[in-house]
């Protein structure tokens, strides 16, 4: 657990704080006009107008929140990680308890109670908490999920028309010469490495006799990259990826042809495409 809040948090960007803070802003509608607590149950009035009058309170404020006080905090972060984006959401249920807490004053013309606003903040933070855990822990994934293939986009440089000839060192081999925007990837199999590459259209496969590191050495080539014990990509040539916290899966040629990138290589390939 320690591990994950100690972890990156991949940017996302400018956010759209409109819908963060109408998120927000449902989530108090529905408990005050549902569950009707701090004695809305006995109001005479119209429940529906207290609950929606809360809910745009709401809104505003995680808006002017997100937009003046969370923006310039992310960018004065050097590396803005998941326990950052937990305090953040803390001080945001902060910021919306004490402002409904203020207009309950205002609203109803109670006087100010300590043990009042400790309700608040109590049934704040204990609808609070599971949802922020469950809202990190899932903008985390996404944002994985979509980071590399956006650092793949921003990395498409156009690869040297170069030949490369990948050498079968059994004594009646073949050795291949491809175009280096031709060649996918290689996946080793135990003495041998299958290369896959590009060919009229198609992907097809060569067995050699080698080894995984001779023939990331024989590429050459600054887009060639180990991502797994048994497998190395050309990042050019990579349609999709798509993965978690324990690694990424990336789309090669075509459907069918999917190479894992374990956990241990995700920070490096994340430095090496950016």
């Amino acid at each position: 657990m320690k591990n994950f809040f100690l972890r990156s948090l991949p940017s996302d960007g400018d956010s759209n704080w409109l819908n963060v803070g109408l998120v927000a802003g449902g989530i108090v509608f529905f408990v005050l006009f549902f569950f009707r607590p701090y004695g809305l149950d006995g109001y005479s009035g119209s429940v529906f107008w207290v609950a929606l009058s809360f809910a745009a309170l709401s809104v505003v404020v995680t808006w002017a929140y997100c937009r003046f006080l969370l923006r310039p905090w992310v960018r004065r972060v050097p590396t803005w990680r998941v326990w950052h984006q937990c305090l953040s959401i803390f001080l945001l249920l902060c910021c919306i308890c004490l402002s409904n807490f203020l207009l309950d004053l205002v609203y109803f013309g109670r006087p100010a109670s300590c043990m009042r606003f400790l309700a608040y903040l109590y049934s704040t933070f204990l609808l609070g908490v599971p949802i922020t855990l469950v809202m990190v822990g899932l903008d985390y994934q996404r944002r994985l999920r979509t980071r590399l293939a956006e650092l793949l986009q921003g990395n498409a440089e156009g690869q040297a028309a170069r030949s490369v000839t990948f050498h079968d060192a059994s004594v009646h081999g073949e050795h291949l010469t491809l175009p280096m925007p031709d060649f996918l990837y290689a996946e080793a199999q135990r003495n041998f490495v299958d290369i896959y590459f590009r060919r009229d259209e198609r992907v097809e496969c060569r067995r050699l006799r080698s080894t995984l590191s001779a023939v990331l050495a024989e590429a050459e080539d600054r887009c060639v990259f180990q991502c797994h014990r048994s497998f190395i990509v050309n990042l050019n040539n990579i349609l999709s990826a798509r993965g978690n916290a324990s690694g990424y899966v990336l789309t090669l040629g075509d459907d069918r042809h999917l190479v894992p990138v374990s956990r241990n290589y995700v920070p490096k390939l994340r430095s090496f495409v950016q």
